[in-house]
């Protein structure tokens, strides 16, 4: 528990050296969707970086543990940070690695954007939520020392949840598929024009 409290140091020193070193670009929000992906990726990372430390205290393990909350957790970190950091970081590269001034769609960009960190928050929100609920049902007992619940029925309570959790997915997977087109488009070689076109711009 004490190390990963320490581990709070390295990781929001990381974020806070990410954070200045886009703070000169702050103006671009507004028309930069690139940017915004950076900059949301690292609003999950301080998040995830920080809620990982205080689910390692006792008191918050002894509810978190083996429950949905943990899985909530890891995903704010993988979809959050590491999925919306990489795609903008792709969304930089790809055009510079085919000659291209730009993606094909920077409106494209924005919805993918948007319907990404959607999706991830109906994701980790639902898990955070059916988690804390299974701690509870779990750990809840009786006058005379029996469980309340039992096992079957704190599954059929994350139902709910599930579903929320399985249009996040989906929505972070439609993103996925915007950015395959976008990228297909942007990569397609430009088509060369016809000899009776190129005959009437000469002309």
């Amino acid at each position: 528990m004490l190390f990963s409290l320490i581990l709070l140091a390295p990781t929001w020193g990381g974020l806070i050296n990410g954070i200045m070193t886009l703070s000169g670009a702050w103006h671009k929000l507004r028309t930069d969707p690139i940017l915004k992906f950076l900059i949301v990726s690292l609003s999950f990372y301080g998040m995830s970086t920080f809620e990982g430390p205080m689910m390692s205290i006792k008191t918050v393990n002894a509810l978190s543990h083996y429950t949905d909350w943990t899985i909530g957790h890891v995903h704010a970190g993988a979809l959050g940070w590491v999925g919306l950091i990489t795609m903008g970081s792709l969304y930089a590269m790809i055009p510079r690695l085919w000659g291209k001034t730009s993606m094909y769609s920077t409106r494209l960009i924005e919805v993918h954007f948007w319907v990404a960190t959607i999706g991830i928050v109906l994701y980790i929100a639902s898990m955070w939520i059916a988690g804390v609920m299974q701690g509870l049902m779990w750990r809840a007992v009786n006058d005379d020392g029996t469980l309340t619940y039992t096992f079957v029925e704190s599954l059929k309570a994350t139902y709910p949840y599930y579903l929320v959790r399985l249009i996040g997915g989906v929505l972070y997977l439609g993103g996925m598929l915007i950015m395959a087109y976008n990228t297909w488009k942007t990569v397609q070689p430009e088509r060369a024009p016809a000899p009776a076109e190129a005959a009437a711009q000469t002309a």
